[in-house]
């Protein structure tokens, strides 16, 4: 029997924080996803960590796809998949020939400056709009047209000429770092959060389009994890014991999740996208 698996009193009470963090993003705040795989990877060693987690991961993306599931954003899905196929494959290979701790570095580096970028972008637009409205313009605060009630905008680019362009590029970038750091750190909440905040869809299209890509993902993830030995009934078992910390998070996540307006919320995920770069970057 792997020893890394016992149920020890670290393993049990970080793994059930874990779990609650990773439930939480699954319903509520996608990029605390990042934190909790970090949490349960300390408690356990990273590959014996990524096999535990990838059932309560599962769970989570049923329930989350369950209750957001209609508002997912097909047309922004479809065109995420290139992208995102593209950083798998890259991940695969960073994993194969690179030294994995050059490539989660790497990784954290994208993550961290895109964050940063976008949080800078987006108080540069908040002051913008505190200022006092020139003669003929709308009062501040007078959503843009086509925006949804949260304030954000509907599927599409938001902005036009070459903003558009070049949104496009940023977000497809961003679609490659989210299959690169879901392959190599199982860190790919922050960026698809940042790629679809970008994207200007709603909150809940947020929460249903990330939902169902990682159900996706990951239960394409799990035969092969379970053929490689990190998927057994050991780690089912401990799975199976920090459930309740998954289910818990769940349920608060669709608490919290409408009683953050949002502004407050987009601002968490650039502040926890760059949060997630930085742990990887210094780890």
């Amino acid at each position: 029997m792997d020893t890394a698996l016992d149920l020890t009193i670290p393993v049990v009470v970080g793994g059930t924080i874990a779990a609650l963090l990773m439930g939480l993003s699954k319903t509520g705040l996608p990029p605390l996803g990042a934190l909790g795989a970090a949490l349960i990877a300390s408690v356990l060693p990273p590959v014996q960590a990524a096999g535990v987690a990838l059932p309560l991961l599962i769970v989570g993306d049923l329930v989350a796809v369950g209750t957001y599931g209609r508002n997912v954003r097909w047309p922004v899905l479809r065109a995420l998949l290139p992208s995102v196929t593209l950083g798998l494959i890259v991940g695969f290979a960073a994993l194969r020939w690179a030294p994995p701790d050059a490539s989660a570095r790497i990784v954290g580096a994208l993550l961290l400056l895109a964050g940063l970028g976008d949080l800078v972008r987006q108080l540069a637009a908040r002051r913008a709009r505190r200022r006092p409205p020139r003669p003929g313009t709308p009062p501040p605060g007078t959503p843009p047209p086509g925006s949804v009630p949260d304030g954000s905008v509907p599927d599409g680019d938001a902005a036009p000429g070459g903003t558009r362009l070049r949104d496009r590029v940023a977000r497809a970038a961003l679609g490659a770092t989210a299959g690169v750091s879901t392959m190599i750190a199982n860190a790919g909440g922050p960026p698809m959060s940042l790629y679809l905040l970008r994207a200007g869809i709603s909150r809940a299209g947020l929460l249903g389009t990330v939902a169902l890509f990682f159900l996706t993902v990951n239960v394409a993830k799990l035969p092969f994890s379970a053929g490689l030995g990190l998927v057994s009934p050991a780690s089912l078992h401990v799975s199976l014991v920090l459930l309740p910390g998954m289910v818990a998070g769940l349920l608060l996540g669709k608490l919290v999740a409408h009683r953050i307006s949002g502004p407050v919320f987009s601002t968490f995920v650039l502040v926890a996208t760059a949060a997630a770069g930085a742990r990887l970057l210094l780890t």
